[in-house]
C-alpha cells in the first residue's frame, strides 16, 4: 500500500519524505554525539527548576555546569539540590548583553518569567489564567530588580576559556544573551548553542530566525536541527528549540 501511494504522488509530481523534526529527548542524544569531551563545560542560561541540569548530568556525568537563574526562589531550590556537586555552580543572576540591573517579571508559572512583557488579550494568556486561577494582569505575580551579567564578562571573571554547550531559555531574551558573548563567538570559543525561539505573540516584540542568525552567521554558526512541529494556526504558543553548531563541528557532520 505504501509503495502504491508513493507511486501515485510521484505521478503527480510530489514526493513523500519523512518528517525530520525531532523531539527534545533526541536533542540531548544529538548533543552527546556532537561533544567529544567527557567533561564538557555547559552554560545553562535560564535554569528554572534545574531540569536541564539533570538532563545534562545524565548524559555527561563529568560535566562542568554553570547555571543562571534570576528568580531568587528557584535559584535557592536548585542550589539546595546541587549543593554537594562540585562541578555544578548555580548563579542567582540573569544573563544579557551587559552588566546592569533590570526589572524582571515573575509569573505564576515560573518558567514563563521574563524581562519581556506579556501581550494582553491573547488566547495563550487566557489559557494560562485558567490554569493558575488568575485574571487580568495577575499572571505576572511581581516585578523585581535583578542583577544582569554578560557571558563574556562572566567567563573572563572566572577564567573560563571555552564553552562546549550554551543553552539559552529566556522567554524572548535570547538575542541579548547572544550579544553578550560575541567576544567568545569571535574567538571560536563556543561549540554548540541550544536555544528556544517563540514565534507566537506571547511576549512583546517576539524574536524570529533573522534576529538569531544575524548574530550567529557572521561567526560561522550553522543551524543543525530543530524540535517540534506546529504552526501559528494550531498552537497558542508556537515555539521550537534550535541547535546551532560552530563551523568546526558542522564540517565534521555535514552531508
Amino acid at each position: 500500500m505504501k509503495s502504491i501511494i508513493q507511486k501515485v504522488f510521484k505521478y503527480f509530481g510530489f514526493k513523500i519524505v519523512k518528517n525530520s523534526i525531532i523531539d527534545k529527548t533526541e536533542t540531548f542524544l544529538i548533543k552527546k554525539k556532537l561533544v567529544s569531551n567527557e567533561s564538557p563545560v555547559i552554560f545553562d542560561v535560564g535554569a528554572n527548576k534545574g531540569q536541564t541540569i539533570r538532563n545534562y548530568l545524565s548524559i555527561f556525568p563529568g560535566a562542568i555546569i554553570h547555571a543562571f537563574e534570576p528568580n531568587n526562589i528557584e535559584a535557592k531550590k536548585i542550589k539546595n539540590q546541587y549543593d554537594n556537586f562540585k562541578t555544578v555552580k548555580i548563579n542567582n543572576l540573569a544573563v544579557g548583553d551587559k552588566k546592569e540591573k533590570l526589572k524582571f517579571n515573575i509569573r505564576a508559572c515560573s518558567g514563563h518569567s521574563s524581562f519581556k512583557k506579556i501581550i494582553p488579550g491573547t488566547k495563550w494568556l487566557e489559557e494560562r489564567n485558567k490554569q493558575f486561577n488568575k485574571s487580568g494582569g495577575d499572571y505576572t505575580r511581581e516585578t523585581v530588580d535583578v542583577d544582569v551579567i554578560s557571558i563574556d564578562d562572566y567567563t573572563e571573571e572566572h577564567n573560563i576559556q571555552n564553552i562546549d554547550i550554551l543553552k539559552i531559555d529566556t522567554e524572548g531574551y535570547e538575542d541579548k544573551v547572544l550579544k553578550g558573548c560575541e567576544n567568545l563567538l569571535k574567538k571560536n570559543k563556543i561549540k554548540i548553542i541550544f536555544l528556544e525561539l517563540i514565534f507566537s505573540e506571547v511576549y512583546e516584540n517576539p524574536l524570529n530566525f533573522y534576529d538569531i542568525e544575524k548574530i550567529l552567521n557572521p561567526y560561522g554558526f550553522r543551524l543543525f536541527t530543530m524540535t517540534n512541529g506546529g504552526s501559528l494556526l494550531s498552537d497558542i504558543k508556537f515555539k521550537t528549540d534550535l541547535i546551532y553548531v560552530s563551523e568546526e563541528i558542522y564540517q565534521k557532520f555535514k552531508r
